[in-house]
């Protein structure tokens, strides 16, 4: 891999075969003078073959077929030959190996990215610098050297390593835990910093359903994903979920999906999307289309605080005439770039709306020879329908209608012909809860100039 070898300065040396299975020996101490951690931190870290074989690794090592060993993007954490003063532990689909680190790159030579006292200090700690370049335009989109960077990896793989202990078949993303910086948490423990606990025991992480929900998980026929860009995590309903990349670039938003819901008993339905925890971070801007009783509606989630979370994308009515299937659409559009966007579940739970809505004050102001008169309402379920308001003489006349089941929310009311008017509105839902006129908001023209 391109930046993995260090082709000057080095001696030829005797060739060191790494077996599969390495001893364990003492952590080098880490330089920084703050205690180390419990557990060496783990990080998930787009992972590339090494390959090269016959070439020289920026230890010596001459790279032989189904050799074993990493490059990281770091003189700092290069072993001497033969030994393995700094190593690593790679999981992957269950699979995990500790192997030493033999080479420097990919792509740069001087990117700490597990330190914390990073060099490039402006990134998060455990996101290498060439993937906040390939996904963020960082440093321009490149490397150190200047170089356009045309993949996201952090670390470079060995063969061996890479088909034989790990089962690998492409390019991907690994759990990388740095063992010279805590004690090995162990195959199947590490912890990703900053996500959760990995974990290839679906069990482990438990997520069940709203009760009474219409459920479909993304492992269900009804979950339609279009698109080839897809990856998995193991963590969310039913142990796994698929996420893609986000893009703000509507040329390139190519990979979606759609939820479909059975035939719904016509009623309220409030719609639940889960947001796993695992894997990279999420996108805030995840842009949910609900379509229900022949409208569509567009929410926008923040599934990095969503996340562990059953988020509500509202509530809406659904098994109207029309017989339209319900159904949730998410694509890759959102106003973010390179942040997971994460597919799993979507639930319709039944809802009962029985309380009516809350109108808001009216507001009057003088226009011509007569008054602007504005009005609100919300509702805490099912959303207003539509409004009523009436009108009386002051200081003493009676309430009569004005508007009757109207959608608007103004009008003009006039001539005045110079008297005082008190106007009152309320408001009712789509389930039918109608707000009684004592409680209705009030105004006068009194005082208007």
């Amino acid at each position: 891999m391109r930046g993995s070898i260090v082709r000057r300065g080095l001696i030829v040396a005797v060739l060191v075969v790494l077996s599969t299975t390495i001893a364990h020996v003492q952590a080098a101490p880490t330089t920084s003078p703050s205690p180390q951690p419990a557990f060496a931190p783990t990080y998930r870290i787009f992972a590339t073959r090494q390959g090269l074989v016959g070439r020289r690794t920026a230890n010596g090592h001459i790279i032989q077929p189904r050799d074993r060993f990493v490059a990281l993007p770091c003189w700092c954490a290069l072993s001497p030959k033969g030994t393995d003063k700094f190593k690593v532990r790679l999981t992957y689909n269950g699979r995990s190996v500790i192997v030493p680190v033999w080479d420097v790159g990919p792509w740069n030579t001087r990117d700490d990215y597990w330190n914390p006292n990073r060099r490039y200090s402006d990134l998060p700690i455990g996101m290498p610098m060439a993937e906040a370049a390939y996904y963020h335009g960082y440093n321009g989109g490149r490397d150190e050297w200047g170089r356009r960077i045309a993949l996201p990896n952090g670390i470079d793989i060995a063969d061996g390593t890479f088909w034989d202990d790990l089962g690998m078949t492409h390019s991907d993303y690994v759990y990388v835990t740095f063992l010279w910086l805590g004690e090995d948490p162990g195959p199947g423990s590490a912890v990703e910093v900053g996500a959760g606990q990995y974990t290839d025991d679906p069990a482990q992480a438990t997520v069940t359903a709203p009760e009474g929900a219409i459920t479909i998980d993304n492992t269900d026929p009804p979950f339609d994903p279009i698109g080839k860009d897809w990856y998995e995590e193991p963590c969310g309903l039913n142990g796994q979920h698929h996420w893609t990349y986000s893009t703000t670039d509507p040329a390139k938003a190519t990979t979606a999906a759609t939820w479909t819901a059975p035939d719904l008993s016509p009623g309220f339905y409030e719609v639940k999307a889960y947001v796993p925890t695992c894997g990279n971070p999420a996108t805030t801007s995840a842009r949910y289309r609900i379509s229900h009783a022949g409208a569509t509606s567009e929410v926008i989630l923040d599934q990095r605080s969503a996340a562990g979370q059953w988020a509500s994308l509202g509530t809406y009515f659904f098994g109207g005439p029309d017989n339209e299937r319900p159904q949730v659409f998410l694509s890759d559009l959102t106003s973010d770039r390179g942040m997971a966007v994460r597919y799993d579940a979507i639930a319709w739970e039944p809802r009962s709306d029985t309380t009516p809505p809350d109108t808001q004050l009216l507001t009057i102001s003088r226009a011509g020879n007569g008054f602007q008169v504005q009005w609100g309402g919300n509702d805490d379920m099912t959303g207003v329908a539509s409004y009523d308001v009436q009108v009386r003489l002051l200081p003493d006349g009676g309430w009569t209608d004005w508007k009757r089941e109207t959608t608007d929310l103004s009008a003009w009311f006039g001539p005045d012909e110079g008297k005082q008017f008190a106007f009152r509105v309320r408001a009712r839902d789509w389930a039918g809860n109608v707000e009684p006129w004592e409680q209705a908001a009030v105004a006068e023209t009194t005082g208007l100039p």
